[in-house]
């Protein structure tokens, strides 16, 4: 595992904060935000001063985060302690607009050695969270229930693609979907499409309101699942971003609503870049516990060349050994990759992750899918999932194989 000071944990901790937030709603506010955070608490936390928020909007070498090496001296009992109060200050003073999983996602942004640091030195996420769903729970009582978000949310999705195209889009497609996917999504069931062209005053989407006896897990599930496979139809149809969209129709509760249900919607703006990225780090530090790190690289980028003639957009994917454990930045993805088909990137993470798998063998082979999704986090899993890695079907072919 890598040593990690405390300029290291913190500056991570802030950037995972600041980038969350920034999705929300801009980097510039982000960095407004924590730095008031800082300011704030610098009075308890004198050390506070030896960091420093720039904003990157006017050039793309300026680090957002900037820490003085001074901060290394302070005991890290004193940097959990801080960091904690830091937290909980920037989550109640966000309150609602934190979403419900404000804290959870900083945490999958987390590299997996940073989180397994920050747990050491006291600082406790998962307890932050646990307190901010229950403060949150406690001050916005919802009315909101399966029905209501199910029908708001379809009716937003036939909204935007009626907007976007025309009715005949909308209807076709939102039918195809909810035929599609509803065998391995039981509430669709639920859920009907309207023909409004022929039927006359009728809503575009009637909801049976015995779904309000379902889970809401599930309805969540259903409705992340739906804003998944919409978001690819419009990767590919439009040059409008659905989750950009989707937040401008839905309101402030519903969208909280959504997120109580187990729905984000930010995950599906991460890019191919850092998607592809992050799962290149999950694959090195997965090998990397049973052989040394300069194998690992080796071993991953013997991978890519191997299937760079089958997918061209690897030639210029690499990763930097000399500086891979400093920063994700030593593992080298072009930019462009962004404009690829997601189907195509999905396509070839597949196959290297079967071939990996491959190369190492039973013993080590069995349990890496399940390393695999603890590394990566479940904000990446969802991602890939979406761009076509079936995860589970890799596993069940290498336990037929072996």
């Amino acid at each position: 595992m890598l040593q990690l000071d405390n300029k290291d944990i913190l500056g991570c901790i802030l950037r995972s904060t600041i980038n969350v937030i920034g999705r929300r709603t801009s980097e510039s506010y982000a960095n407004i935000f924590i730095s008031k955070a800082l300011k704030d608490l610098s009075e308890k936390y004198r050390f506070f001063k030896f960091i420093e928020i720039r904003g990157t909007q006017y050039s793309e070498t300026v680090e957002t985060v900037n820490i003085d090496p001074g901060l290394n001296n302070v005991e890290t009992k004193e940097i959990g302690k801080a960091t904690n109060d830091l937290m909980i200050e920037i989550t109640k003073t966000l309150g609602k607009g934190a979403g419900f999983y404000f804290i959870r996602e900083i945490k999958e942004t987390l590299p997996f050695d940073y989180e397994l640091a920050i747990k050491k030195i006291g600082i406790d996420l998962d307890l932050i969270q646990l307190q901010f769903v229950t403060e949150t729970k406690e001050k916005f009582k919802f009315k909101i229930g399966n029905f209501d978000i199910l029908t708001y949310s379809f009716k937003a999705l036939f909204h935007i693609l009626d907007r976007e195209f025309d009715k005949d889009v909308a209807i076709l497609t939102l039918t195809d979907l909810v035929v599609r996917l509803r065998t391995q999504y039981p509430v669709l069931g639920k859920v009907e499409i309207n023909d409004i062209r022929s039927i006359q005053g009728v809503d575009p989407v009637s909801i049976d309101k015995d779904v309000n006896a379902e889970d809401s897990s599930k309805v969540g599930e259903t409705i992340q699942k739906c804003f998944q496979e919409l978001n690819k139809y419009f990767n590919e149809k439009s040059d409008i971003s659905l989750v950009n969209e989707l937040k401008d129709y839905l309101n402030s509760d519903y969208l909280f609503k959504l997120e109580e249900i187990g729905v984000n919607l930010d995950i599906l703006q991460l890019s191919q870049v850092l998607v592809f990225k992050n799962v290149l780090k999950a694959l090195v530090d997965i090998i990397n516990e049973t052989t040394t790190q300069s194998y690992a690289i080796l071993l991953v980028n013997n991978v890519l060349r191997k299937f760079e003639d089958r997918y061209e957009y690897l030639e210029k994917v690499k990763i930097d050994g000399s500086s891979y454990s400093e920063s994700i930045d030593a593992i080298i993805v072009p930019q462009e990759l962004n404009s690829i088909r997601s189907s195509e990137l999905g396509r070839g993470i597949r196959k290297i992750i079967e071939d990996i798998i491959n190369s190492l063998g039973e013993e080590a082979g069995s349990e890496f899918v399940k390393k695999f999704k603890k590394r990566v986090g479940k904000a990446y899993l969802l991602r890939i999932e979406e761009i076509g890695v079936n995860l589970h079907l890799i596993e069940l072919k290498q336990n037929l194989r072996w």
